[in-house]
């Protein structure tokens, strides 16, 4: 990394670059949010083309569907580490030349996965939010837990089967017969082991239940999947009132990775950069908010503020990170606290990266009946457009190095960490 004397070389930017950079960022965050914002609104018109009478989704569009996440998974791939993982070892090494700071932890890489965790954490948080109160493991209706009873426990009208309750009306304060006790204790027993069998079969059922749950869980392509299904019956549930929070909670919590994603866009400060990470956001962000529409729409087909409502708060959260982004690159704060914030948070969106890549788009794609050949040749196809746009653009650092070319009469050289 080149230090020249005035400071590093994103300092010695000149004024009329910074405000192209500053427009550009500005251009591609609207244009993030319409398209993010259409995506998300198509679904009302498309999802009649894409289903059958019978409401299950036809075979071709999901085909089309699954290729095209597929594509946009490769590209995910690339930009992060293509892109963004050089583009955080540049920022650090910026920061270790500022703070003179040789730490044994490699730092970026430790809030990578840090960003990675915090949104595995995150969905899983939503899980549990959004579905509860929606399973719950209560007694079924006028349902009661079985009572056993032992010898020398008196008897009770309220304990005894309906029949002997009827039975022994008659006799109800008198002292009942050798016969009417007898009659009463074997039916008791009986009472007794069917109590007993029905607390198995309870216990049984819980089990059943939770193997269920587990199953279903199984059954999703991802946790991401499983996240939006709990969280669209959030959404619809009863409550006028209570609807439109709800929609905000869920967009908020949905898109949490999308502000960190925003934020990488922000921080780019190369044209080259800035387009790359654009094409992959935006191929990702489209699927994702046709995916959200789809899930809204179909669970509140009477509710057309609640979806708008809900569609338009999702779209706005990668351009509001995006804003954040652009606004900490260009301010003029101490050097320290910049490239310290820059590499923390730029970190935690390359560990959002990672988990979408992997664990929400190609795992899920994977776990599919589509055919996986298709698949892999759609991921290989978005890897393959991102590296070409490296090359097209002069490959990773040639801005950096038009810098240290412009100053090199007065840099010297800080040893890589």
């Amino acid at each position: 990394m080149f230090i020249g004397k005035d400071g590093p070389w994103w300092a010695r930017m000149d004024a009329e670059e910074v405000m192209q950079n500053i427009l550009l960022q500005t251009c591609l965050a609207l244009a993030m949010f319409i398209t993010t914002a259409v995506a998300g609104f198509l679904p009302i018109k498309i999802l009649r083309m894409l289903t059958k009478k019978d409401g299950s989704q036809s075979q071709s569009g999901a085909r089309w569907l699954s290729l095209l996440s597929c594509f946009s998974g490769g590209v995910f791939m690339a930009t992060c580490f293509l892109d963004i993982m050089p583009h955080i070892n540049e920022n650090y090494a910026t920061f270790l030349s500022v703070t003179k700071w040789d730490p044994d932890l490699p730092i970026p890489q430790f809030f990578i996965c840090i960003g990675f965790f915090v949104v595995y954490l995150i969905e899983e948080a939503c899980i549990k939010i959004f579905s509860m109160g929606q399973n719950g493991h209560g007694l079924p209706p006028g349902g009661h837990h079985g009572h056993s009873h032992g010898n020398g426990v008196a008897f009770h009208a309220e304990d005894l089967p309906p029949a002997i309750e009827e039975q022994t009306k008659p006799s109800m304060g008198k002292p009942l017969k050798a016969r009417d006790r007898h009659r009463i204790s074997e039916s008791s027993n009986a009472n007794v082991m069917t109590d007993e069998k029905d607390e198995m079969l309870l216990e049984k059922g819980f089990e059943r239940e939770k193997d269920q749950a587990s199953a279903t869980r199984r059954s999703y392509h991802s946790l991401h999947d499983l996240v939006m299904e709990e969280s669209v019956k959030y959404v619809s549930a009863d409550g006028q009132e209570t609807s439109f929070l709800k929609s905000l909670t869920f967009a908020v919590a949905m898109s949490f990775h999308s502000i960190l994603e925003g934020f990488a866009l922000g921080v780019q400060d190369t044209p080259k950069r800035i387009f790359t990470l654009f094409l992959s956001l935006i191929l990702h962000k489209g699927i994702e908010a046709f995916s959200v529409g789809l899930q809204i729409s179909k669970a509140n087909t009477k509710r057309v503020k609640v979806v708008v409502c809900t569609i338009l708060i999702y779209a706005l959260m990668t351009p509001i990170g995006s804003a954040l982004g652009t606004w900490l690159e260009t301010s003029d704060i101490d050097p320290l606290h910049k490239e310290g914030a820059i590499v923390i948070l730029e970190s935690l969106a390359a560990g959002t990266f990672i988990y979408v890549t992997f664990l929400e788009v190609l795992a899920s794609e994977k776990e599919n009946e589509h055919d996986s050949l298709k698949q892999l040749l759609a991921i290989f196809i978005g890897f393959v457009v991102i590296t070409a746009l490296q090359f097209a653009f002069g490959g990773h650092g040639a801005h950096t190095g038009a810098h240290e070319h412009e100053h090199s009469t007065t840099t010297t050289m800080v040893p890589g960490h």
